[in-house]
């Protein structure tokens, strides 16, 4: 990797204007075609499959801003309002299985994998309407499903860690959208997007929690 670009990976993680100028560099390397987005995604995928949250959340944010999932997306999913939520899946999807990247191929070519996956996932027929779902609930409205634990939607996202708390309270109990609750944060709104994917299945994860210790 470039000492140039293995230098900005790291002043973008550590916050303040080098995560702009990052966006920049890669907006400019997709257009170019030169290599440099995959350079950077690679890198920053590796650190994330480490654990690292801040190079996480700079995935996901890249993701989102430079749309890459549309690419597998698009030709299984033709309409652009359900392909924004197979997109916001595919956001979901990405911060749950980025440990399992091995940097054995690009990290575009992973997440492609993902995103046609949950794109498959979403015109799937289902067996039956009322058959349970398993899988974490995509939007804040089927939180609700709370009420069933007996225990109060505040007090489990009182629970969550920071930056997640806040940003989930912004959009569950003031119903923000995403583009109010980056103005408010002062982040940009790719970030609002990653936080809040976390914070749903921090939440999720939560709620089952409560669920288990309620049948024990």
């Amino acid at each position: 990797m470039e000492p140039y670009l293995s230098g900005l990976v790291d002043a973008a993680l550590a916050g303040g204007p080098a995560r702009g100028q990052l966006f920049a560099v890669a907006a400019a390397g997709r257009g170019s075609n030169d290599g440099s987005l995959d350079v950077l995604l690679d890198d920053l995928a590796g650190r994330a499959a480490r654990g690292d949250d801040a190079a996480t959340e700079l995935v996901l944010e890249l993701v989102h801003r430079l749309r890459l999932s549309r690419g597998a997306i698009a030709p299984v999913v033709s309409d652009p309002t359900a392909a924004d939520d197979v997109a916001q899946s595919t956001l979901v999807a990405v911060e749950r299985k980025i440990g399992s990247y091995e940097g054995r191929s690009k990290f575009r070519t992973w997440l492609f994998t993902v995103a046609r996956n949950e794109a498959l996932m979403a015109v799937r027929p289902r067996k039956s309407d009322a058959e349970p779902v398993a899988e974490p609930p995509a939007a804040s409205a089927r939180f609700s499903s709370i009420i069933a634990f007996r225990v109060s939607m505040e007090a489990l996202v009182e629970g969550l860690p920071e930056p997640y708390r806040e940003t989930l309270k912004l959009q569950i109990f003031d119903n923000l959208d995403y583009e109010a609750i980056a103005v408010r944060l002062g982040v940009p709104i790719g970030t609002v997007r990653s936080r809040l994917a976390k914070a749903r299945r921090l939440l999720w994860d939560a709620m089952k929690e409560e669920r288990e210790r309620e049948v024990i």
